[in-house]
């Protein structure tokens, strides 16, 4: 089957952040070689949805809709302007490439009257896919009714959204077995027993049993490294988040949600399902915090962890849902995960991974992995063995690919 294929990403903005701060000569080369080495650095799923479709013979494209510098040099290099908007560039791009198919990664910046623009104007595309695998208010549901299918990590949101008549194809998170070859390159940081990167957002389906958790881990005195964001807990802070989440659902209930969509901070206020409360956060948690990994970097310090701490946000409910448990089975680390009733499907528990059910019996595992170095190490490799096997992005692609054919038939 011969089609186009084009994915759309947005980045973190703190990942570009850090990434054009230690990578600033990237800003001067051209388009191809800012997108090798920003794929390089082998965040969130990469490439390997265009690289393992053009195996397969299908014509690609991957854009990161927000890394600007790199958007910046295509307009220029393909005779646009670039002062034009993000959104404009990706309009652009999409008109200069013609794809059949495109995926959206990120399915909340890019919304109903974006999807739905994109449907009107342009006859040579046949299938529009967005993806969610994280809290979503009842107004993008809205939006996400837009799109012919929904890509999701997790049977919980296939659920939900199903209920909206919305069409869900369920592909679980995946390992880049290429990151293997470049881990152990420039590899400076320190052994850690108990490691966990990540970040604190303890709003509503969100990261409040996480956070519950790890500040049981501080209270009994178990050292682990935390290299992650904190919310601010200042009044300020929260202040900003109540501002933003009034002033988002104010304007979206007066029929104003292009001004939403259209300013980040605001935007950012639909993701609170309530109005944000003041949070508590205690200082010892706040000592040990170090500043965020992303991509390489992260994949190099959970590689020495010996335990990789995971705990889902509240919207994962009872399945299985996020990428850190095959990131932190795919270095080579044990995972210690928080219980799910699917979780059997993808590992053998307390073979390949251990789990754990609350946080007393977290406490309980921490201390006995320590304890048992040996034992913890025979569960870390044998993890690392079933994701490499089954949980890779060739596996995962295999399941998209079929879908598409079926969906393009």
């Amino acid at each position: 089957m011969s089609f186009k294929f084009l994915k759309i990403s947005s980045y973190y903005r703190d990942f570009l952040k850090d990434y054009y701060t230690r990578f600033p000569e990237v800003k001067i080369l051209d388009y191809e070689g800012q997108h090798t080495q920003l794929m390089c650095q082998y965040f969130a799923w990469s490439d390997n949805y265009g690289r393992l479709l053009a195996h397969k013979g299908i014509e690609t494209m991957e854009i990161v809709a927000n890394a600007m510098p790199m958007q910046k040099i295509w307009a220029k290099e393909n005779g646009f302007s670039s002062d034009l908007s993000p959104e404009e560039i990706v309009c652009r791009q999409i008109e200069h490439f013609k794809p059949n198919v495109i995926y959206f990664q990120d399915s909340i910046t890019f919304n109903s009257a974006f999807i739905n623009r994109l449907k009107s104007q342009h006859p040579f595309i046949r299938l529009i896919i967005g993806n969610i695998c994280s809290p979503f208010t009842s107004s993008q549901i809205e939006d996400f009714k837009s799109f012919d299918y929904l890509t999701v990590c997790s049977p919980q949101f296939r659920e939900i959204l199903s209920k909206y008549g919305i069409k869900c194809v369920l592909i679980p998170h995946a390992f880049d077995k290429r990151i293997l070859e470049k881990i152990n390159i420039d590899n400076y940081y320190p052994e850690s027993d108990l490691l966990f990167t990540g970040s604190i957002i303890p709003d509503e389906g969100f990261h409040n049993i996480r956070l519950q958790i790890l500040e049981n881990l501080v209270n009994n005195n178990i050292l682990f490294d935390f290299y992650g964001n904190l919310p601010d807990i200042s009044l300020l802070g929260l202040f900003k988040r109540q501002a933003s989440y009034s002033t988002a659902h104010i304007l979206d209930k007066i029929g104003l949600g292009n001004i939403t969509d259209s300013v980040p901070l605001i935007r950012k206020g639909r993701g609170h399902k309530t109005m944000p409360k003041q949070i508590h956060i205690s200082k010892e948690l706040q000592k040990i915090v170090k500043p965020p990994l992303f991509g390489m970097e992260m994949f190099k310090a959970l590689s020495k962890a010996k335990i990789g701490f995971n705990n889902h946000g509240d919207c994962a409910g009872d399945y299985v849902a996020n990428m850190r448990m095959f990131e932190t089975t795919g270095v080579g680390s044990c995972l210690l995960t928080d219980m799910k009733k699917d979780l059997h499907h993808y590992f053998n528990i307390d073979y390949e991974v251990v789990a754990y059910s609350s946080a007393d019996e977290c406490i309980e595992k921490v201390k006995w992995l320590i304890n048992h170095p040996q034992q913890c190490r025979e569960i870390a490799l044998k993890g690392q063995q079933r994701t490499i096997k089954e949980h890779n992005f060739e596996s995962r692609i295999e399941i998209f690919y079929d879908f598409l054919k079926r969906s393009l038939n």
